[in-house]
């Protein structure tokens, strides 16, 4: 155990600082999540799971007070940093939400059991939106956003030379892996679009490591950015 520890110990010693650049005060902007949205599952986890399966229209009465204090937090969360570009999409679905969770209060205060089911099956399918618009497609797509985030609004906006060298050394990393992962189930469909729009922008990304390698001037490393983001853009538009 001794060893395992001092192997640990001198392995850290060694790790890259670049590594470690998204550093404390930008950790937040690069997560990806909301808790708001998060907590909100251990209330519709049993509306569907148990009580709309087994119809039990008591155990629905008896969720209002949950749903009602759980969708509140929601309308009022904040989106981190990283999902600014998402905001429209996430204002419209949280509108859709509370629509459901209104007719969710409507439904349970009636004796309509058919009407019941309908809201419970609306509130989780708004519920399911807003999970969708935050939750990237693969962790390597999450990667390369986190990387391409620091880049775009803050190293280069910045003119820290220092972290915008490593970070596109470690955003050339993050593009060959995202160019070789594999799409979850739910999106298989897109498997060949996303395959020729990685591939896009893995050569916009090679191309600003190589203008960044070779001393390129501000304007041209200025376009190189631009072209990596659009075509990262248009990567997470496959599945908007």
């Amino acid at each position: 155990m001794k060893n395992l520890f001092f192997f640990l110990s001198i392995t850290l010693l060694f790790i890259p600082s670049y590594l470690f650049s998204q550093d404390d005060e930008h950790s937040s902007e690069v997560n990806s999540s909301v808790p708001e949205l998060f907590a909100f599952h251990e209330v519709i986890y049993p509306i569907w799971h148990t009580a709309y399966p087994e119809k039990n229209y008591a155990m629905l009465k008896e969720m209002v007070t949950d749903v009602n204090s759980g969708a509140e937090k929601i309308f009022s969360a904040q989106l981190p940093g990283i999902l600014r570009d998402k905001q429209e999409e996430w204002d419209k679905a949280v509108a859709k939400l509370r629509s459901s969770v209104e007719k969710y209060n409507k439904a349970i205060q009636g004796t309509d059991e058919p009407e019941m089911l309908l809201a419970a099956e609306d509130l989780h399918s708004d519920y399911e939106m807003l999970v969708r618009i935050i939750r990237p497609v693969t962790k390597e797509v999450d990667e390369f956003h986190k990387v391409l985030y620091m880049i775009y609004h803050h190293y280069w906006p910045n003119k820290n030379m220092e972290e915008f060298g490593k970070a596109v050394d470690d955003l050339a990393m993050r593009a060959d892996e995202l160019a070789n992962c594999v799409l979850p189930k739910w999106a298989s469909d897109k498997s060949d679009s996303f395959k020729e729009q990685s591939q896009k922008l893995y050569d916009a990304t090679k191309k600003l490591k190589e203008l960044k390698d070779s001393d390129a001037d501000e304007t041209q490393l200025n376009k190189a950015i631009e072209d990596v983001h659009d075509n990262y853009v248009a990567l997470e538009g496959l599945f908007g």
